[in-house]
């Protein structure tokens, strides 16, 4: 299902809130979940509207066989639904035009996480009878069922699927569900406006955060909120002794002295499969990274600022709490991972290959 283009005159300062379709504005694309259009002039513009799909018109994967999107349902006392007792992955797809394929982005380490994520929840059906071959192919199956030929997120969730009142992880089968959605930026892709939350980010013996639990996303919704609220794009946690940790749903790199400084895995971080791409793009550059505990001030010192993840990919930030990072501007080493980054997705670097399945 390619995307439809129209020309259409749209109107400064009409607010468009659907995020199946993109703008292009020159060369650049934008897909924004909510867009604003403010122009000094009085007088409309013309842009390019890319319609993406609908996601509910589609295929999905849902307990064991693939139904219509309306089929896919669970009862409201669902114990996975009344305590968010599940588990999940996200993971990009992209097209690349000239070579007429879908590039999924680590799909092996997405399905090994995942696992990972289903053993500290004793989901039995999931570890017994869903190999990476099984799991690789669902996904296959629904692009083609679907016709799926463009930019897609996949939606993967393992959850509790029994009808009961008493939150556990014994005696209760599991299911697997599998969407396409049409996510275009989760995240300002050109430089974003952070705040550090008043919230604190749970620790590894409360929920860990190396594994991606749906119930664990209160705490990113909490922190979310409040900085959208405030006026800003994303937030920025810190763990309960004031060290950074990560935005709101990424990982966080700075720049200080040329120097590329993360969080450890034992920050109470997501080992986050972008944080790792990152990293290798950087020893491939020869860009020093230092793995440790992170300041609060550092932020205001650093002179470069993004975050990763599989939905916000590369996302310099240009401000935090209201102080310029730098010059107010993406920074040199920011832009050039960002590029290197959406090249190797789409398949344009030969290095990178070998993240890549090709559909």
């Amino acid at each position: 299902m390619p995307p439809t283009t129209e020309k259409e005159t749209l109107n400064w300062g009409k607010i468009f809130t659907a995020d199946h379709f993109s703008l292009r504005m020159g060369s650049v694309i934008v897909s924004p979940a909510y867009l604003l259009l403010v122009s000094p002039l009085s007088k409309p513009c013309i842009l390019e509207v890319r319609v993406m799909f609908d996601h509910e018109k589609l295929k999905v994967f849902f307990r064991g066989e693939i139904v219509d999107f309306d089929k896919a349902t669970i009862s409201v006392a669902n114990t996975g639904l009344l305590y968010g007792l599940g588990v999940f992955t996200g993971i990009r797809a992209h097209y690349n035009k000239e070579a007429d394929a879908l590039y999924v982005f680590r799909l092996q380490e997405h399905f090994e996480r995942l696992r990972f994520s289903c053993k500290i929840c004793n989901y039995e059906t999931f570890l017994t009878q869903y190999d990476y071959q099984r799991f690789s192919q669902i996904i296959k199956d629904l692009f083609s069922i679907n016709k799926i030929r463009e930019d897609s997120y996949i939606r993967v969730t393992n959850f509790s699927d029994e009808n009961r009142v008493l939150p556990k992880f014994v005696d209760y089968k599991d299911s697997l569900s599998v969407f396409l959605y049409p996510l275009g930026d989760y995240v300002p892709t050109g430089g974003m406006r952070c705040k550090v939350s008043s919230w604190t980010r749970v620790n590894d013996n409360a929920i860990p955060a190396r594994a991606k639990f749906t119930g664990a996303y209160v705490n990113t919704a909490f922190a979310k909120t409040e900085a959208l609220k405030g006026g800003y794009d994303e937030a920025i946690f810190l763990d309960r002794n004031g060290h950074v940790v990560e935005g709101s749903a990424e990982n966080i790199f700075i720049v200080i002295n040329g120097t590329v400084i993360t969080p450890p895995p034992s920050s109470d971080i997501l080992e986050g499969i972008t944080r790792r791409s990152v990293l290798e793009i950087c020893k491939n550059e020869s860009i020093e990274v230092v793995e440790r505990e992170i300041d609060r001030s550092e932020l205001y010192k650093a002179e470069e600022i993004f975050l990763s993840g599989t939905g916000a990919k590369v996302s310099p930030v240009v401000e935090v709490d209201d102080r310029a990072v730098g010059d107010g501007t993406v920074g040199v080493v920011a832009k050039k991972i960002q590029d290197l980054y959406f090249k190797a997705v789409r398949g344009e670097d030969p290095r990178y290959l070998k993240w890549l399945t090709k559909i």
